[in-house]
Parts: C-alpha cells; structure tokens; sequence
C-alpha cells in the first residue's frame, strides 16, 4: 500500500503523524495553509465546537482537537478515510470528544440538529458549487450566531458569496486560497 502523512503542527499533540493511503484525488491541507488558519484562531478554539466537513484525512478537526477544542464532528464518505479518521481519534485518545459520519456531507448537513462555532470547508475543488454549500449550511442553521466559516479553494475559483456573509479574512497561498466567512 502506498501511503503518505501529514501532521499536526500545533497543540497537544503536535508533530504526530497521521498516516493515510495515498490517494491522487485527496488533497490535504497544506503545513503552511494550517499555520495561516490556526493563526487566525489561536485564542479563539480553546472550547469551540467544530464541524470538519469532507474531512479527507481529518487533519483539520485533528489540529483543532489538538489546540484544545471541545468537540469535533467530522463527515467523510469514504469509507476508507472514514475508518482512518477513526484510527487516528483512538490512538490519540479522543473518542469522547468527537463525531464521525462515513456519508455525504449535504446529505447530512439537511439532517443535522447540531449548531457549531466553527465549520472547515475543504471540498474537492473542481467539484463544488460553493455557494449553494453556503447557502444549505446557513438554511439549516448549522452554524453558531457568530461563528466562522473556515473555506479552502483553488485560487481559481470565483466564490459566490450570498449576501448575508462577510468575508473577514481571505488569503493567497500557493494555488490555494483561504477565507475565513461569518
């Protein structure tokens, strides 16, 4: 099998691996687009409820679990990372701090009744209409009064916003661009 990582690079639990089966479709989040995300938060996660949906490896709601969290629910259809994303909460110990869902992220964000401080967008790029994403989260109330949406795209992509929503951070790194939403 052949196999790549990624780490977590803040926390608790920094420098720990997670170890996945490399696949060209999956596109983790870069060290250096981490370090711009949880730089924006840093004194804000400690204690928020988290949302990473289509978590691929995981590693988003890893690192927020990592600098102190308190709940994280992670929604991936493949059942192979799914059962990843399992291996890697056990051996570091968050079983009781976590949901996982092996299905599809819309499907599930219509049945969810949870409210999160935080949600970690990071579709396949050349696969997403994002502004109906946006909207779907936002009708079905899955995120807190005041908080963020953290989004991951290709440069290349035009992001339709909705009116409500306000762009507070948005930067360039690579081919990949981040905003922070509310």
């Amino acid at each position: 099998m052949n196999t790549s990582s990624i780490r977590i690079i803040g926390g608790r639990n920094k420098s720990y691996r997670i170890v996945f089966k490399a696949n060209p479709a999956l596109r983790p989040t870069s060290d250096r687009a981490k370090e711009t995300i949880f730089s924006w938060v840093q004194f804000e996660i400690e204690n928020k409820t988290c949302l990473d949906l289509f978590a691929g490896t995981g590693g988003l709601g890893l690192e927020a679990l990592s600098r102190g969290a308190q709940h994280v629910t992670f929604v991936e259809k493949e059942k192979t990372l799914y059962k990843n994303i399992l291996k890697n909460i056990s051996h570091l110990g968050y079983e009781d701090k976590i949901q996982a869902v092996c299905g599809d992220s819309f499907k599930w964000i219509k049945t969810n009744k949870r409210k999160f401080d935080y949600i970690f967008l990071d579709p396949p790029f050349n696969q997403m209409k994002y502004k109906s994403l946006l909207r779907t989260i936002y009708q079905n109330n899955t995120l807190k009064r005041d908080g963020k949406i953290f989004l991951e795209s290709s440069k290349y992509t035009d992001i339709e916003l909705n009116n409500d929503q306000n762009v507070l951070k948005d930067k360039i790194i690579g081919d990949v661009r981040l905003m922070i939403l509310q």
